[in-house]
């Protein structure tokens, strides 16, 4: 006798129970992917912060150890022109340009896309120095600064009056509370002076923790890490955005 054989469908609570258990899987897989991808986007922006650090070593050295007067072209002088040209001057990604060759190197992968370049933002970026802006007559926070002196570099800080290049902030993760990018600048906010319930137009750039909570930044020395925001303050006196601090 010939054997039949039939085929056995699934049942309706067989597919109920593969579907659950399918549900199940992809609800726990989803965040492990979704924090591998963050982790290789932060280590990619670590990349950049370190390539950034070993650039300003290399002007350093270029320039008698003396660290730039502008890092924005947004802190240009009264009466400079608009346009790109005039304003690429003051930009931190001109001074250095010539020991980078790469333009990518200013993106942070977590970071949103940059607007179009124009009039105010012709040199946009992710990364912002800890600039001291005393010294510039068109600077929003100058009288801060002036008040200030300890805080961030300009041309009249000497590579070797920082008391603790481990521990001074060169540049980081950077851009306004409201999310949109740098111009080049990172000021110690919120401790020092708070922006953030200003129209996003007025805000300047903080650092931002994009990477699970933190965010990547170079210290004077050369090295590059990840920090949570509060890590880099512990008070007024005692911070990693002063030349001397004082524990």
């Amino acid at each position: 006798m010939k054997k039949t054989h039939t085929n056995r469908a699934f049942t309706l609570i067989e597919l109920l129970v593969v579907i659950a258990i399918i549900a199940i899987l992809a609800a726990i897989l989803f965040p492990v992917f979704a924090q591998a991808r963050e982790k290789a986007r932060q280590t990619a922006c670590l990349s950049n912060v370190q390539q950034l650090s070993k650039a300003y070593q290399m002007y350093l050295q270029d320039n008698d150890e003396l660290f730039p007067p502008h890092v924005t072209e947004r802190t240009a002088p009264p009466g400079t022109g608009t346009d790109e040209v005039s304003r690429a001057p003051f930009t931190y990604k001109t001074k250095l340009e010539p020991y980078i060759k790469n333009k990518d190197v200013h993106k942070c992968p977590s970071a949103p896309d940059w607007p179009t370049p124009g009039v105010g933002a012709w040199f946009t970026t992710d990364y912002g120095n800890n600039h001291n802006e005393a010294n510039l007559e068109n600077a929003s926070q100058r009288a801060w600064y002036i008040a200030n002196p300890d805080f961030g570099f300009n041309e009249t800080t000497p590579l070797a009056d920082i008391e603790r290049p481990a521990n001074f902030i060169l540049l980081g993760d950077a851009g306004r509370a409201a999310g949109s990018p740098s111009r080049g600048g990172l000021y110690p906010q919120p401790w020092a002076f708070d922006d953030k319930a200003q129209p996003e137009s007025a805000q300047q750039a903080r650092f931002l923790p994009r990477h699970s909570g933190g965010g990547n930044i170079a210290y004077s020395d050369g090295h590059a890490k990840w920090r949570k925001p509060e890590q880099t303050w512990r008070s007024i006196l005692d911070n990693d955005w002063r030349r001397h601090p004082t524990p």
